[in-house]
């Protein structure tokens, strides 16, 4: 599958993955289907 989010949010998921907080952009995306599905 394959997923656009526009430019603001390909910054923030590439950022967070730099800064060692996930360890890829799929990671970040499930983290928040995960918050969306509570």
């Amino acid at each position: 599958m394959n997923v656009s989010v526009g430019s603001r949010w390909e910054e923030f998921i590439e950022a967070v993955v730099k800064e060692g907080r996930y360890g890829s952009a799929s990671e970040v995306v499930r983290e928040g289907l995960r918050l969306v599905e509570e």
